[in-house]
């Protein structure tokens, strides 16, 4: 049995247990709690490696796509079980994958084709393969079940967001710079000494510039870890190393490595496990949000395929009815004729039998062309092609007509505190309150100055060609704060205005939901109602109708005076209404019990469609629960 848990939970919750417990679980509050989570420099660089081989694989091989596709869905499928069972108390079968069903396959292969759905012998649904072709085919319903999955894929992102985020970067190249290359030139001068006249040697150094063209060539490899904590601190590490080889002049190479760490908190705005997670937080509960209106449009929508069903068979036996009129006018007008041989008669009374029959005959022509119209539409809603020789049951109108009038297990007023405690819509609509009045409190956050606090720490090697051999000799730290004065603060501003008006426009929207979730009540409860009064009333009209038949074919065969033709022929009129009108007041009921079961939220359908009307100390017991779950 489905059980509602609420959604948001109180104040004294939050640090009790539950989902914001989680959600500071999985995502630590401080840097500190990650600092001894970090590898080793060997083990970042095997990893780096790693990740560098399996993406070279991946580009390939071709494969990234598949894969990416396989990955997103495992993540994406696993918290749409998450959130059923947070929403509707227990996971159900989902996936959006457009694969067909074995009923599906076996309809296309074994339904012929026929322009004429009276000419063909069509392949006759039940009812639950009518559900299980819809939910199948249908492209509303893919639609729907898409938008839950785009929503979870969502919050993917949003939890990623506080995962540790790594960023591998390789660059190389070769470069060709120009450069000026210096020599010392030593010569030796024979010059005359100036004291004795004799010629004497002397060294002189003279030096020599040119340009040249330096070629080298550059390796540059980074990898980095980001992590983003619910504080709102942000940590960095990176590992860095240079390689530069020259070809030219001074034929070398330099190697060199560095391990970086910095830490930037914010004190003002920013800052804080409300404005960081909040973002992350309605993630969360949008998914819970979009699993409970997919679990809504589910019901409707089996709701209004159940309703095409038993219309078609209306439509079907309308045509039935329509016939058998025409018959029984044909009949009539035939003894109208030889009561006129027999001078029994008036001849402008056999031509009002006449008359009724051709309009008889056109009535039946028209359903027959409705039930075709109605045929291909109820086809194409189930996403089948419309020359698909399919056909509904008509022993599932048979079956309902032998289960008669279902009663209603619900009073009007107990009905409608099940459906303001269970509505999984105004669930939503109260939660959404709830989250604009925490958006509201994000943007007065937003009104402060940016005041952050910095932490730099850089290792660097030796400089002797040895990248990694990292020494705290040559550690380089600093510390700081940095302020951003408030000097404009319009958007801001205008953000805050626009949250406090949106706050109150989800408390009104919210009351006014639950407004119209108890006119709902009271109005399918109503229509049930009415419904089965009709119904009552068609079964006692077409009795009356029958008996009236007999009676005046009886006086019609007695020549009874006072009794014409025309009071057969009304009669005939009354027995065709009252059973076409039979049968849309069954239908009429059957919808409006759906419908009301669907109001208060007591209407389980399972994946391939079949429904269960929750009966009251089911529901008893669940609302008891919720009260306990809400304190």
């Amino acid at each position: 049995m489905l059980k509602h848990a609420p959604l948001a939970p109180s104040g004294h919750q939050r640090h009790g247990g539950g989902p914001w417990i989680e959600l500071e679980r999985r995502f630590p509050a401080t840097p500190v709690m990650l600092f001894n989570q970090f590898p080793s420099v060997a083990s970042l660089i095997r990893i780096a490696g790693s990740l560098s081989i399996c993406g070279l694989g991946l580009l390939l091989t071709g494969c990234f796509g598949n894969l990416a596709h396989r990955l997103a869905d495992r993540e994406t499928y696993q918290i749409i079980g998450e959130k059923q069972e947070e929403a509707l108390g227990a996971r159900q079968p989902f996936t959006i994958e457009p694969d067909q069903s074995d009923l599906t396959r076996s309809i296309y292969a074994e339904a012929g084709r026929s322009a004429d759905p009276f000419t063909t012998t069509g392949l006759v649904l039940s009812l639950s393969d009518t559900l299980a072709l819809a939910i199948d085919n249908n492209e509303d319903y893919q639609t729907a079940k898409e938008d839950l999955y785009l929503t979870a894929l969502e919050l993917t992102e949003e939890r990623h967001q506080f995962s540790p985020i790594f960023t591998g970067l390789i660059s190389a190249r070769m470069n060709r710079v120009p450069a000026t290359e210096s020599r010392v030139i030593t010569e030796q001068v024979e010059v005359t000494d100036p004291v004795t006249g004799m010629p004497t040697v002397v060294t002189r150094t003279r030096t020599e510039e040119r340009t040249i063209a330096e070629r080298f060539g550059e390796m540059q490899t980074s990898l980095a870890v980001t992590k983003l904590f619910a504080t709102g601190a942000r940590l960095t590490v990176g590992l860095t190393n240079n390689f530069l080889r020259f070809y030219t002049g001074d034929k070398r190479h330099v190697d060199t490595g560095a391990l970086s760490a910095s830490i930037v908190q914010p004190l003002l705005q920013g800052a804080g496990t409300d404005v960081n997670l909040e973002n992350l937080r309605q993630a969360e509960r949008n998914v819970i949000y979009a699993v409970r209106d997919f679990s809504r449009f589910e019901k409707s929508f089996l709701i209004d395929r159940i309703d095409d069903y038993f219309r078609l068979l209306q439509a079907y036996d309308q045509i039935d009815n329509e016939w058998r009129a025409y018959q029984r006018l044909t009949v009539l007008r035939r003894r109208a004729e030889l009561f006129e041989e027999a001078d029994r008669m008036a001849p402008f009374e056999v031509d009002q039998a006449r008359q009724d029959e051709i309009r008889a005959r056109n009535r039946w022509l028209t359903a027959r062309t409705d039930y075709g119209i109605l045929l291909d539409q109820f086809k194409v809603d189930l996403g089948l092609p419309p020359e698909l020789t399919i056909l509904p049951d008509e022993r599932e109108l048979e079956a309902l007509r032998n289960a008669g009038l279902v009663e209603l297990q619900y009073g009007l007023e107990e009905a409608q505190q099940v459906a303001v405690a269970r509505r999984l819509d105004l669930m939503t609509a109260q939660a959404l309150a709830e989250d604009a009045a925490r958006r509201l409190k994000v943007a007065e956050n937003n009104l402060l100055p940016v005041l952050d606090a910095r932490f730099d720490y850089v290792i660097r090697d030796s400089g002797e060609n040895h990248p990694f051999d990292l020494t705290n000799e040559l550690r380089e730290y600093g510390a700081g704060l940095d302020l951003e004065l408030p000097l404009d603060r319009k958007v801001q501003r205008n953000d805050y205005r626009r949250a406090v008006i949106t706050r109150a426009l989800r408390e009104r929207q919210a009351d006014r939901l639950r407004n119209q979730v108890i006119a709902e009540v009271r109005r399918t409860y109503q229509q049930a109602v009415q419904a089965a009064q009709s119904y009552e009333i068609q079964l006692a009209s077409r009795e009356l109708a029958a008996k009236r038949v007999q009676s005046v074919d009886m006086l019609l065969d007695l020549g009874r005076e006072g009794v014409s033709i025309r009071d057969r022929l009304e009669a005939e009129d009354a027995l065709r209404n009252a059973e076409n009108e039979l049968t849309r007041e069954l239908v009429n009921y059957l919808i409006a019990r759906l419908e009301f079961y669907n109001a208060i939220e007591a209407l389980e359908v399972d994946e391939r469609g079949a429904w269960h009307e929750m009966a009251p100390d089911t529901t008893t017991r669940n609302l008891d629960h919720e009260r306990l779950s809400n304190g």
